[in-house]
């Protein structure tokens, strides 16, 4: 009987010894610790529902009205500066393109309509780089039906998920801002 205690117990230790090499003391990319990253945040929608990932979100939102569509903003840190991200809206792909200004408009949570720029993204500013959660608010005009998308990563770029440097969506030489590859649109369905 002793035999076989010894011998779980020395499985046992074994078994834990094997995790803990398998650990290593290197950082990955998304780990803090790391100072080439120590400036690197992430902004992408607000992941709910037990949803895995987010490009497969949907809101539906009536004619008339105005829905909040929740993005989030992922840092560890207070910094002196605020990093500024962008996001934008664009078509379905294969459905008839809806029209902003006559289908739906981008508010603030006041209600006033905001107005892209000229690459068709619109600023949203994160006060110190302090972590949080923040709404875009599109408001529908009783246009057409039909659906549309709304990114945190601009419609004319294309993200390669083995290259995290196409992911960026702001490089300043202070900081820099990625998007998250399963998380970076979600679809607006007017009804």
């Amino acid at each position: 009987m002793k035999t076989l205690f010894n011998k779980i117990t020395f499985l046992c230790i074994l078994a834990v010894s094997c995790v803990f090499a398998g650990c290593s003391n290197d950082h990955d990319e998304w780990e803090n610790g790391d100072p080439a990253l120590a400036h690197v945040y992430y902004y992408c929608f607000e992941k709910w529902g037990g949803i895995p990932g987010g490009n497969d979100v949907s809101y539906s939102v009536n004619q008339g009205e105005t829905i909040a569509i929740p993005t989030q903003f992922y840092s560890n840190f207070t910094r002196s500066y605020s990093p500024i991200v962008y996001y934008y809206t664009s078509a379905t792909p294969k459905e008839e393109a809806l029209v902003y200004g006559t289908d739906y408009v981008v508010v603030d949570e006041s209600g006033n309509t905001l107005t892209p720029d000229a690459s068709g993204a619109y600023e949203m500013i994160w006060p110190n780089a302090k972590k949080g959660v923040r709404n875009i608010y599109i408001k529908t005009l009783n246009g057409k039906k039909g659906s549309f998308r709304v990114l945190t990563f601009s419609p004319e770029k294309k993200m390669d998920v083995t290259d995290v440097s196409t992911t960026s969506i702001v490089k300043t030489e202070e900081y820099e801002v990625r998007a998250i590859s399963e998380n970076y649109f979600v679809t607006v369905v007017i009804k």
